[in-house]
């Protein structure tokens, strides 16, 4: 079976807006693996670009759908997700708030596991006191075990929680129904980016 990493194009019309905050995770041994840890608060954006796109990420890689993605997704019975509100708290001057398209923190609930060893996906080390794991690049792309995959649309593997794996499936309705500002690159074509230092 084929996988897809969703990704986006160069428009985002969001980014994280002030007024967020997150957990701090401290490490009973090792100070050196203080890291932030979830959000706290309920996501909190500001507005970019007056031209509205359906998905969109924050730097932190937080992802952002308009209610169109929802009622697209959900009408479909595609799995692996869920959504929290998000609030609009700066714009720009010339954008009348009460038109834009109600926003969501798209969160992805569905697992993969931990990807196949023919990745080339390896554990560098780990601290149990903290639960801190750092993983080698891929050097394969990311190939999905699908004995470890639990059937969900949208996905996650255990070495990479921020690259968002998508079934055949998912990538048809989203195709389907025109949804803008996505990208989609077999998961196992993936290529490590040149001016990025492997882990």
């Amino acid at each position: 079976m084929v996988f897809y990493k969703l990704g986006y194009k160069k428009e985002l019309c969001v980014e994280l807006g002030l007024g967020n905050d997150w957990e701090g995770i401290l490490c009973p041994k090792d100070e050196g693996h203080r890291r932030a840890g979830r959000r706290i608060t309920e996501l909190k954006l500001k507005l970019l670009s007056p031209c509205i796109v359906d998905f969109s990420w924050t730097f932190l890689a937080d992802i952002v759908v308009t209610d169109r993605v929802i009622q697209v997704l959900r009408k479909e019975g595609l799995t692996g997700f869920e959504t929290k509100p998000t609030t609009i708290v700066s714009t720009l001057k010339a954008v009348d708030v009460q038109k834009l398209p109600k926003f969501w923190e798209f969160i992805v609930t569905g697992t993969g596991g931990h990807a196949h060893p023919d990745s080339g996906i390896r554990l560098k080390w780990e601290c149990k006191a903290c639960a801190t794991e750092r993983y080698s690049a891929y050097e394969h792309g990311i190939i999905v075990d699908e004995t470890k995959w639990d059937g969900t649309d949208f996905f996650s593997v255990v070495e990479y929680p921020k690259y968002i794996l998508i079934t055949e499936r998912a990538k048809k309705v989203i195709e389907d129904h025109n949804l803008t500002n996505v990208v989609f690159t077999p998961s196992h074509e993936l290529k490590w980016p040149e001016l990025v230092i492997k882990p």
